[in-house]
């Protein structure tokens, strides 16, 4: 299921740096230590998207925040950031999306590699894990592909659930074994994608229409809901389209909306025409874990600082120090990024 957008910039596949934005914020202070990362998401999406019911846009942000209980909820540093935020995750999907229905021979896992037995392999458990997800949060539904085609399950929940990393840990998989996981893994997605597309299909020629879970089904529900027709309309490319960042998701208000708590001394700085915003900020409301330092530029290039301060003072003065020693470009997306020295 694709989802349109009446900003076509939101329509487009994700950029290097649309991407590497994502994966920074997924890995930053504004989210818990159990959200996912981006190949994790990935994986995630993946399984979303090839899964036998359409789940919605707001049904899946709960479990990218917090992939183990989808309670724990980011905090942005305003409503506009929350937009871009949950708008580039979009986009991701519906990158993912139209690999796969339009050229599979394209489609790619984003894995990480590792050293194994002193040769280079890559890492299969987090992209499993997010795949693996996907499965568990309509676990009903696919128990009957499960059935049908284990084998097209076997790496994923080898590498993607806790019963399998104990299998995992009685195998002793040579560096060839690990590799050529990869090339079934892709395999694998690609079959239970074309499976699930053949299925909906036939049950529409049926005159009837794959299960819908919406945004509010979640965490307790795990089962289809009665079909929603608009929406499913927008999926056959006739009907009305979803728009996906407000209206599907919900308002921006304190439900979607978590903002942090913003030192006064955040800023503006300009230096020969270029200015950045500085933005000190805190996710506690104690304090306890420290300010966090971020700077951000007119094309939302965002450079965070590794470590919290101790004050928001701290803080303001390593901008000021960072600025004046390498320069403007230094935080923006035209220059280098400053080594934290913290």
């Amino acid at each position: 299921m694709k989802f349109d957008h009446s900003d076509p910039e939101l329509n487009d596949p994700l950029t290097d740096e649309e991407l590497e934005f994502l994966e920074r914020f997924l890995s930053g202070n504004a989210v818990c230590d159990d959200a996912m990362d981006a190949v994790m998401l990935h994986g995630f999406l993946t399984a979303v998207i090839s899964g036998p019911n359409a789940i919605m846009p707001g049904a899946i942000l709960p479990w990218i925040w917090d992939a183990r209980h989808a309670t724990r909820q980011p905090r942005f540093l305003s409503a506009g950031r929350a937009r871009k935020v949950t708008g580039l995750i979009f986009q991701y999907w519906n990158d993912i999306n139209d690999t796969l229905n339009q050229c599979p021979d394209l489609f790619e896992l984003p894995l990480h590699t590792t050293v194994y037995a002193g040769e280079e392999v890559p890492v299969l458990d987090e992209w499993c894990k997010g795949y693996s997800k996907g499965i568990d949060i309509d676990r009903e539904a696919w128990e009957p592909l499960i059935e049908r085609h284990p084998w097209w399950f076997n790496i994923i929940l080898l590498f993607g659930t806790a019963s399998g990393d104990h299998e995992l840990a009685r195998r002793d998989y040579t560096v060839e074994q690990r590799r050529s996981f990869v090339l079934q893994l892709m395999a694998s997605a690609l079959n239970i994608h074309r499976d699930g597309c053949e299925a909906r299909r036939e049950l529409m020629g049926q005159g009837e229409r794959p299960g819908t879970i919406p945004a509010d089904s979640w965490p307790k529900a795990r089962r289809a809901t009665q079909p929603a027709k608009r929406i499913m309309d927008a999926q056959d490319g006739s009907g009305s389209k979803d728009l996906f960042l407000v209206d599907s998701l919900g308002r921006v208000t304190d439900e979607a909306f978590h903002p942090l708590a913003l030192s006064p001394l955040a800023t503006r700085i300009t230096r020969g025409g270029t200015s950045v915003d500085v933005h000190i900020y805190r996710a506690d409301d104690d304090g306890g874990d420290g300010w966090i330092l971020e700077i951000i530029d007119a094309s939302g290039t965002s450079t965070v600082w590794d470590e919290p301060f101790p004050t928001d003072g701290a803080a303001l003065a390593e901008a000021l120090s960072t600025i004046s020693m390498h320069g403007i470009a230094s935080v923006t997306g035209d220059g280098p990024a400053p080594a934290p020295k913290h």
